[in-house]
Formats: C-alpha cells, sequence, structure tokens
C-alpha cells in the first residue's frame, strides 16, 4: 500500500513538473511573439489541469516553479509577473474561491483581481520600467481589467467544465491520479 501511493505521488510530481515547463515553454514563445497575454490564459488553463487532477498543493508546486523560471529566463519579465498573478495563483486561488457560496465568490474573486492588477502595474511601474517613460495609472486601466478578468474567468470555469464533464469521457479517463 505504502509503494502504490510513493508510485501516485512521484506521478502527481512528475505532472506538475511537467505542466510548469509547458508553461515557461509557451510563455517563452509569447515573450518572442504578440501572443504575450494568449500564452498566459492557456498557462491558467493548465494551472486549472493540475489543480483538477492533481490537487492545489501539486498546482502550488507547479505555477512557483514556473514563475521563477520564467523571471529567469524570459527576456520580457513583465510577462513572468503576468504569469504569476493571472496564470499561476489566480487559478488555485479560484479553485478554492468557489468553494464558498456564489455572491461572496464574486466578491472576493474581484477582490483578489483587482489586488493582483494593482500589483502588476505598481511592479511594472517601479521594477520593470524604473527610469523610463511610463503611463499613469488610471481607473480606466482598473476599470477595463476588471472586465477583462470577469470575461477570462468566466471562460476559465467553461473550459475547465467542458474537461471535466466531457472530455475526460470522450478520452475515457476518470481522473489521472
Amino acid at each position: 500500500m505504502k509503494a502504490h501511493s510513493q508510485i501516485a505521488l512521484s506521478k502527481k510530481i512528475a505532472f506538475a513538473a511537467i505542466i510548469a515547463a509547458l508553461s515557461v515553454v509557451l510563455l517563452y514563445i509569447g515573450s518572442i511573439s504578440v501572443l504575450d497575454l494568449s500564452a498566459v490564459v492557456v498557462c491558467a488553463l493548465l494551472t486549472m489541469l493540475v489543480v483538477v487532477e492533481a490537487g492545489e498543493k501539486f498546482a502550488w508546486l507547479s505555477a512557483a516553479v514556473a514563475g521563477v523560471l520564467s523571471l529567469l529566463l524570459l527576456p520580457v519579465k513583465m510577462l513572468a509577473v503576468e504569469y504569476i498573478f493571472i496564470g499561476g495563483i489566480y487559478p488555485i486561488l479560484k479553485a478554492a474561491v468557489e468553494k464558498t457560496p456564489y455572491w461572496l465568490s464574486w466578491i472576493i474573486k474581484i477582490s483578489l483581481l483587482d489586488t493582483m492588477l494593482l500589483l502588476a502595474i505598481a511592479l511594472s511601474k517601479l521594477v520593470f520600467t524604473a527610469g523610463e517613460p511610463y503611463y499613469d495609472f488610471s481607473f480606466v486601466v482598473l476599470a477595463v481589467g476588471t472586465v477583462f478578468f470577469v470575461l477570462f474567468d468566466l471562460a476559465l470555469t467553461t473550459c475547465v467544465t467542458a474537461y471535466i464533464t466531457r472530455l475526460r469521457k470522450r478520452l475515457g479517463l476518470k481522473k489521472l491520479f
């Protein structure tokens, strides 16, 4: 019995590592093309896949590894920050927050998203573009970002639901681990 649980643990770690590596590759492709935000959205889907199949603990591991590697390897550091907030942290927190009542989950998710957006703007202004001319923050940026995040959240929910209800059945999977 103990050997079986160690094998399952090893499979989950390997799965999380593969998803982290795939995320870094997608982010690198996004950083050298115009698909930077698209890469972050696809990486968020991959993070949700780890949450669904291996659990939150392994999703945190995968997101942390991909975040650190992205900060070290990507030529565009702001894309790494966007991944950390939008593609790494948010999908994991989304899964946890959605266990609360529906109306409360939306209040928490919008608060989280706006906080992450403000942190990303502050980091981009104070760290990554220090000394360079940069646009001033406006509430228009926050409003547009909030609308984007709500649409992103709905799309993420739709994709994960489709994966669990349809794709697993078509592939003949119950659960990977």
